[in-house]
């Protein structure tokens, strides 16, 4: 199939005390053979992390990692020397290269929240990287705004795939246009906040469809709403 719905309530779940996960794709302790990732895109972790808890140091390589903070502030603190904060509306970057030691903690303020989203590089090795960057002050009301890109265009953040996040927050009774997949490209939406229909299907919060087909859908909001869309390679 070429359009497929996933409900909220079909992903993985994870509770640590500290720690509540939701997975799109298999992750940790979750597993479904069935849902091991989307093209490139290989982790959508939806995260809420208590006050002054976190991940300590830890290992990655191989990997372009794209934090989407929601709520609250993350304090990251990795091997090559960055520190800093990530508050809601910013988006941090991590191109994992040859390996990188990282640790994120919410603030001791309140509980911070995000989409920890994996996508594949398309190549492996080289040095790791570092960035962020505010989006608060861009105005996404009824139009697509470029989060992630593989040239930083309209003033994204660049990684190393052929891969875009892009992001809307349509008024209600608004729609927009998701433009047609090539033949080795998909997308998939997630619908952050509120409530959509596409294709005469009516998607909820956190609800995602994937596309995969050569067809350009209108997106209607229902309700004042939220969405990402990821736009990747298939191969």
């Amino acid at each position: 199939m070429s359009f497929i719905i996933h409900k909220a309530d079909q992903r993985g779940v994870a509770e640590h005390g500290w720690l509540h996960s939701r997975f799109s794709f298999s992750f940790a302790e979750y597993y479904n053979p069935n849902r091991m990732g989307f093209g490139a895109l290989r982790v959508i972790n939806d995260d809420v992390i208590e006050a002054g808890q976190g991940f300590g140091m830890h290992p990655h390589r191989d990997m372009e990692i794209v934090s989407i903070v929601t709520k609250g502030v993350l304090v990251h603190t990795d091997s090559f020397g960055n520190h800093g904060e990530i508050h809601a509306g910013e988006i941090q970057y991590m191109s994992a290269g040859e390996g990188v030691l990282h640790s994120e903690f919410a603030s001791k303020e309140e509980d911070a929240a995000l989409f920890q989203i994996w996508i594949k590089p398309n190549e492996k090795g080289g040095k790791p990287l570092y960035n962020q960057r505010d989006f608060r002050d861009v105005t996404k009301n009824n139009q697509w705004v470029t989060l992630v890109s593989p040239d930083g265009r309209d003033n994204s953040i660049a990684i190393k795939q052929e891969a875009f996040i892009l992001t809307t927050e349509l008024y209600e009774g608004k729609t927009i246009s998701i433009a047609s997949s090539s033949p080795d490209r998909g997308k998939l939406l997630l619908v952050v906040e509120g409530s959509v229909k596409i294709d005469g299907v009516t998607l909820d919060k956190r609800d995602e469809v994937q596309i995969t087909e050569e067809k350009v859908y209108e997106l209607e909001a229902l309700k004042p709403s939220w969405v990402l869309v990821f736009d990747v390679p298939m191969h």
